[in-house]
C-alpha cells in the first residue's frame, strides 16, 4: 500500500493545504479517497493520470469531500482519454441518489460514455474486492457519514476516518491497524461538534492500538499550534503530520 496526501485542509483553503483528497495505491489498483476541490491536480502532480484511477470513494457528502466528483466523472467521459473499462464509485447509503441528482443538474453530461460506472452503497458492511477487502462504519459526523478500513490479503491495513467525532465505532474499526488515517480539525483549545481535536485523535489511536497515525483534515488554526505534541499527550506510537503531496508507504 502507499498513500499519497492530496488534500490535508479543509473548505478552508491555504496556500499549504487543500480540501480533503487521498491516493490509496494497492497492488496496479488505485484508490480515491474522498475528492475535495483540487484533488484531480494533485493526482497528477503526484505523476498519476486521471484515468488511472479504479475506485472513487466517499465517506460523505460534504462540497469539501466530493466536488472533485464531477470534475472526475466529467473528464472521464471524454473520448479517447485512457481509462480503466470500469469505475467503482463506493459511498454510503444516498450515493446512487446523489449521483443521479449530480447527472440531472449537469444535463446528464456525468454518465458513462466509454467505460461501465458501478455505484455501491456501503455503510456497516464490507466488500470483498480483487485486491482487498473494504470494510465501512457509520461515524459521528452527518447522518450517513462511514468510515472505511481497507485490509489486504499480505496483511496490510489502513483506516480513513474521514469526518468524526470521538465514538466507539471508529476505534472498533481501527482496531490493531497498521495506518490510522484521522481526521484532527482543531488543536485540543477547540473542540467543535462533529470533528476532533489533537487530544480526542490522541485517544482513538491509544484506544484502538493503530501502529501508525497519520493526522490530517486541519483547519488553518492548527499550523498555528504543536499537533503533533499535543496528540503525542494522549499516543505514544508513530504520528505523521499530513502534508499535501506527501507519500507514505503503509
Amino acid at each position: 500500500m502507499q498513500l499519497t496526501i492530496l488534500g490535508s485542509g479543509t473548505s478552508i483553503v491555504t496556500a499549504r493545504r487543500g480540501p480533503s483528497g487521498y491516493l490509496l495505491r494497492i497492488n496496479d489498483k488505485n484508490l480515491l479517497l474522498d475528492s475535495g476541490s483540487g484533488s484531480l491536480r494533485k493526482i497528477v502532480e503526484s505523476s498519476v493520470s486521471i484515468g488511472e484511477i479504479d475506485y472513487a470513494i466517499y465517506t460523505h457528502f460534504h462540497p469539501d469531500h466530493t466536488v472533485d466528483m464531477i470534475s472526475l466523472l466529467f473528464a472521464f467521459m471524454i473520448p479517447g482519454e485512457n481509462k480503466p473499462k470500469t469505475l467503482t464509485l463506493i459511498g454510503p447509503t444516498g450515493m446512487r441518489e446523489f449521483y443521479q441528482n449530480l447527472s440531472k443538474n449537469f444535463n446528464h453530461l456525468l454518465e458513462p460514455k466509454g467505460y461501465n460506472l458501478v455505484i455501491v452503497e456501503l455503510t456497516d458492511s464490507f466488500r470483498e474486492f480483487e485486491d482487498f477487502k473494504i470494510t465501512s462504519s457509520r461515524v459521528k459526523h452527518t447522518e450517513n457519514s462511514v468510515a472505511y478500513r481497507f485490509d489486504t490479503r499480505r496483511g496490510e491495513s489502513l483506516v480513513y476516518s474521514g469526518d468524526t467525532d470521538y465514538c466507539k465505532n471508529i476505534v472498533h474499526l481501527a482496531k490493531d491497524v497498521n495506518a490510522l488515517l484521522l481526521e484532527c480539525s482543531h488543536p485540543k483549545q477547540l473542540k467543535v461538534d462533529g470533528h476532533l481535536n489533537s487530544s480526542l485523535a490522541g485517544r482513538v489511536a491509544r484506544e484502538s492500538h493503530c501502529r501508525k497515525l497519520i493526522l490530517t483534515h486541519f483547519y488553518p488554526i492548527c499550523d498555528k499550534y504543536d499537533i503533533f505534541g499535543q496528540c503525542k499527550e494522549e499516543f505514544g506510537g508513530e504520528i505523521i503530520i499530513a502534508e499535501d503531496l506527501m507519500k507514505i508507504t503503509i
